[in-house]
């Protein structure tokens, strides 16, 4: 495997920096596991990459698409960088096997 792009490594930093908000977030809309995947996982992200970030949501917490539609705004203004987020039932083949292939924990 190659070493990481200087942007896989500056979005990286981003998230390190920011882990009690980005966690704080996450809680609210009642997401947990939260798993990196696409170019920044796999280490290979360019200045236009986004953050692609896969979840598990609790079942009792109401309308998951306004949920992650939640998550993702936050986590855009919060870190500066385009953030998309995934409910694990929503991943459909054949991202989902590229997305699984990619996963590493945010």
């Amino acid at each position: 495997m190659a070493s990481p792009t200087t942007e896989a490594r500056a979005l990286r930093a981003v998230i390190t920096r920011h882990r009690p908000q980005v966690q704080g977030v996450l809680d609210r809309y009642g997401a947990r596991d939260p798993r990196l995947f696409g170019s920044v996982a796999r280490g290979d992200a360019t200045a236009t990459s986004d953050l692609d970030v896969l979840v598990d949501l609790d079942p009792a917490g109401g309308n998951p698409l306004m949920r992650l539609a939640g998550i993702a705004e936050e986590l855009t203004s919060l870190l500066g960088v385009r953030v998309d987020v995934v409910a694990e039932p929503l991943l459909r083949e054949p991202v989902s096997a590229t997305a699984r292939a990619d996963l590493v924990p945010l």
